[in-house]
């Protein structure tokens, strides 16, 4: 992965500074054409540890493909889609796709952080938006919304 930039960072930190658990991933073009990707250790610990989903628990192959309510936040919208989390069916390889409803909001080598909230997945893409300046700005939106809910 490559090195995050100041905004990347600043979002990481505050979020890791209000005690917000999350992971993330960087969308590659690979990944934005082909409309899937690996969910890495990473990922699969952190949807454990968030009671989301357990790839240890799942048969392999597409018909068992779990989907996950999913919610793409801006500053402006909270638009749903739905995750597919499954495990392939030879090598058992784990994959994940946010949904088609992504690629308007992602561009190659974006990172989007990943957060776990009541069996449904809150995703934000970190490189393009200030995630501390929607929490603290007076104008309600999505972001600020759904974290004021989760940071007590």
């Amino acid at each position: 992965m490559r090195e995050l930039s100041e905004l990347e960072m600043q979002n990481e930190e505050f979020l890791a500074n209000k005690g917000v658990s999350f992971t993330t991933v960087m969308m590659t073009n690979n990944i934005l054409s082909h409309s899937i990707f690996d969910a890495n250790k990473q990922i699969v610990k952190y949807l454990k540890e968030q009671g989301l989903h357990d790839y240890a628990l799942q048969k392999n192959g597409k018909d068992e493909r779990v989907m996950i309510k999913t919610h793409i936040l801006t500053f402006t919208e909270d638009v749903l889609s739905k995750s597919s989390l499954y495990k392939a069916g030879t090598r058992g390889d784990k994959r994940m796709w946010f949904g088609a409803a992504v690629l308007p909001y992602a561009d190659d080598n974006d990172i989007f952080v990943i957060i776990a909230h009541e069996g449904e997945m809150y995703i934000v893409n970190e490189s393009k938006i200030d995630i501390d300046l929607c929490y603290m700005t007076n104008i309600d939106n999505p972001i600020k919304v759904f974290l004021k809910s989760i940071i007590t």
